[in-house]
């Protein structure tokens, strides 16, 4: 493990390398005053332009204006003569991504568990007139809580030879399949942008909308469709938008071409695949708002 990145940086030990990306490194480190443990993005200066240096600023400035229980907190911003550190408090547990693959899939009710304090977050950023552009499981981390046995033995969903890993007993307000609170992380992409329309191309394919890849103006409705993918893999354990080739994937999501495969969906709750196509609606004028969402039967 490389500790390098965090050398010039004072009053933190080093614990572990927790995630990497392509221009920064994620630490888990502890604070040697008061024993805290944080998260630390290091952020390296080697050939970062000036467009991006900016970029850095931004994100701090969005963090630093986002205070909401369901939202990282930015606890301080440091730069040295190498690196720009992000240093934000720790959920222990991990990416939602990693824990959907181990259990399979969620029950639908940890995944409305899930789905919902990802869009308290989402209206949140949408109240203070910023887009998140980059909704996907691998940016929602959670706090971990013990599995409590269940009475009520787990349903298999018929026709899926998967096996599913038992979530336990699920407690309302707190969570099941060792998943509590959750938060929203990496704001790298996020932007200000109150009821005005943007243009730039961002995000990951698969969770974009299809006004993003198909280079048009665009405004908040694209955390919307973000959120629809979210809760499609969460529910199904794979992704709406799938293709090794990304050509033919773009293309699939610019054209909204997605279903309900059986016989994962078979039995899936009727409430969630309508609250979906309303999420996945290609048009952006008719897809839910955040009002919708949170308003929705389901």
């Amino acid at each position: 493990m490389n500790g390098g990145a965090l050398s010039s940086l004072e009053g933190y030990t080093l614990i572990s390398r927790i995630g990497e990306g392509a221009f920064s490194t994620v630490y888990q480190a502890r604070n040697e005053i008061t024993g805290e443990h944080v998260a630390i993005k290091a952020i390296s200066k080697s050939g970062m332009t000036a467009v991006q240096t900016a970029n850095v600023r931004k994100e701090v400035a969005i963090m630093e204006s986002l205070q909401h229980p369901r939202i990282i907190k930015l606890l301080e911003y440091r730069e040295a003569r190498d690196y720009h550190y992000l240093i934000m408090e720790l959920a222990p547990g991990g990416e939602m991504f990693e824990r959907v693959l181990e259990l399979t899939y969620l029950s639908e009710r940890l995944a409305r568990h899930v789905i919902i304090q990802v869009a308290e977050a989402v209206k949140h950023m949408h109240a203070n007139g910023i887009v998140q552009r980059d909704l996907k499981l691998e940016n929602v981390v959670f706090e971990p809580m013990p599995i409590f046995p269940s009475n009520i033995a787990e349903k298999q969903r018929q026709g899926d030879t998967r096996q599913k890993k038992p979530e336990g007993a699920f407690i309302p307000g707190v969570g099941a399949g060792g998943i509590g609170r959750v938060k929203l992380i990496d704001f790298g992409l996020s932007k200000v942008v109150w009821n005005q329309a943007t243009r730039t191309p961002c995000g990951t394919t698969g969770y974009a909308a299809p006004e993003i890849v198909r280079d048009e103006m665009y405004t908040k409705s694209v955390d919307m469709w973000g959120l629809g993918c979210m809760l499609y893999a969460m529910i199904c354990g794979f992704p709406p938008f799938y293709d090794e080739d990304v050509k033919v994937l773009t293309r699939k999501v610019a054209m909204g071409q997605y279903e309900f495969l059986s016989p994962w969906w078979d039995d899936v709750n009727p409430m969630v695949k309508h609250l979906i196509k309303n999420l996945l609606e290609l048009d952006p004028r008719r897809r839910y708002t955040i009002d919708d969402f949170m308003n929705h039967p389901w």
